[in-house]
């Protein structure tokens, strides 16, 4: 499961994306609300819509009018095709509900809340492994496509956090979603993580001091070379740097060098207040991970394919020793790589539950085309044919939504590589029956399985009674 970093969503939260709004002022224009007027262009059903939507601000109001004015601030034009839908759970002390969703017909946004009913567990360092899958034709799938999850607002003073998750269908069904639901089994206050990937002649390799165990296990002694990792696992260079005697680090190297055992070993401490970040099964094993790469001296110009599995973790005071039985020092000219990694937390650990809420989704209403006759688009990059190879896609149909245009390939018979286009560089438009000719935006595209769809969104939503026919670099296919 996709681990999803809520710093980064709740910083954006924090540094524009919080809507004040006062409740009374709110509740007053909702009462004030009147049915509207049809606008040139605008569908009937988005008008329909349009009094739906007021309802539903209506009704909420006095429960939380700042929610659906972010919901509908994020929505935008699409606001009058989104539909409230309800539904809730509840663990550990933190409650998800569900508010309103949009369907098109490929992407999907669910709008929904969570709420820290402690106080305690959202953090700007909280992750957790939240996840939106969406059913179509029975089966929930998590499928590709759509921008994810996403941080609206969050209230510090309710711990509540307003979020938006985007999550395209499955690529292999051409159907609109019929459900959603939300899954998360933890959160994670107070991640940390750091990794270092050390070549083989950066690596300390002094004769250390150490002591053999009543188990007759030969150790390390502390603090003899101090060091901290230092950068996050997901950026190159990161670096060892000296810890200073003042310095208190959660968690650092206090030995790395050769024992008296004539292997290499690597003591890591760790300060009271660190827990594992992984699930409870694990908690008792090392928030630390080495891995190394020997050369084989019969071929030492051929990468290592494979890392040597052979660590052996013995608990010490403190912390952790880790013996690395192959790397000795005849063996040390033939390393090639050693990499350390620590993934821990300083809130406490992993929260586990199991938070899981199932809504009804409604499409919004669609009309496809299927081409009269086989057109066939070779993949493109840059506006050339690159690669020598034929990766040419198949238009099986397009549909067309008040929203959205989204276009269906497959792999034509026989060809031995995959179907692949490059999206933004296809030539979309649509031309309604009053003459007027749109160009939507490029919006999304998935690949796979020999089959892959492109979508296109429109500034604002259209009459889908009006489409006559769709445009494709150069090929129209009328709507019938």
């Amino acid at each position: 499961m996709k681990k999803h970093d809520m710093a980064q969503s709740l910083n954006r939260a924090l540094d524009g994306l919080r809507f004040r709004a006062d409740m009374r002022e709110q509740v007053l224009r909702s009462a004030e609300y009147t049915a509207p007027v049809r606008r040139p262009g605008l569908p009937r059903r988005a008008v329909a819509a349009l009094a739906v939507c007021a309802a539903l601000v209506i009704a909420a109001a006095a429960a939380g009018p700042t929610l659906w004015k972010i919901i509908q601030e994020d929505l935008g034009s699409r606001a009058p095709y989104a539909t409230e839908v309800l539904g809730s759970c509840e663990d550990q002390g933190i409650r998800m509900e569900v508010q309103a969703a949009l369907a098109d017909s490929r992407v999907t946004r669910l709008y929904f809340t969570m709420e820290d009913l402690t106080g305690e567990l959202f953090r700007e360092d909280t992750s957790c492994d939240l996840l939106l899958s969406l059913e179509t034709g029975g089966t929930f799938s998590w499928g590709n496509g759509g921008s994810g999850l996403k941080v609206l607002d969050y209230d510090p003073e309710r711990h509540l956090a307003t979020l938006v998750y985007s999550r395209g269908t499955d690529e292999l069904s051409q159907e609109p979603p019929t459900r959603a639901k939300l899954n998360m089994t933890y959160l994670l206050p107070g991640e940390r993580s750091a990794r270092v990937a050390l070549e083989g002649t950066d690596v300390p390799s002094s004769t250390l001091e150490s002591t053999t165990l009543e188990s007759g296990v030969t150790v390390l002694l502390p603090g003899q070379t101090p060091l901290l990792m230092v950068g996050d696992e997901q950026l190159p260079g990161a670096t060892l740097s000296p810890v200073a005697e003042s310095d208190q680090p959660d968690v650092f190297i206090s030995s790395m060098g050769f024992a008296a055992d004539g292997c290499y070993h690597i003591r890591f401490a760790q300060s009271e207040k660190v827990s594992s970040a992984d699930a409870s099964e694990y908690a008792d094993q090392p928030v630390f991970s080495v891995e190394y790469y020997l050369y084989d001296p019969e071929a030492p110009n051929r990468w290592p394919s494979q890392g040597v599995g052979d660590a052996v973790w013995t608990a010490v005071e403190g912390g952790w020793d880790v013996c690395l039985p192959s790397l000795t020092e005849d063996t040390l000219p033939y390393l090639n790589l050693l990499a350390l990694r620590t993934h821990y937390s300083v809130a406490g650990g992993r929260i586990e539950g199991n938070w899981e809420v199932t809504v009804p989704v409604e499409a919004v209403e669609q009309r496809t085309a299927v081409p009269a006759e086989i057109l066939v688009f070779p993949y493109t990059r840059n506006g050339e044919l690159p690669y020598g190879r034929d990766w040419d896609a198949q238009l099986g149909r397009v549909t067309v939504s008040p929203l959205s245009i989204c276009t269906d390939f497959s792999t034509p018979d026989g060809q031995e590589y995959p179907c692949q286009l490059t999206g933004s560089e296809l030539s979309l438009t649509v031309s309604l029956s009053d003459g007027t000719t749109l160009t939507p935006a490029y919006c999304d595209e998935v690949w796979s399985q020999r089959v892959g769809w492109v979508m296109w969104e429109f500034d604002e939503p259209i009459d889908l009674s009006l489409v006559e026919s769709v445009t494709l670099n150069g090929e129209t296919i009328p709507l019938t």
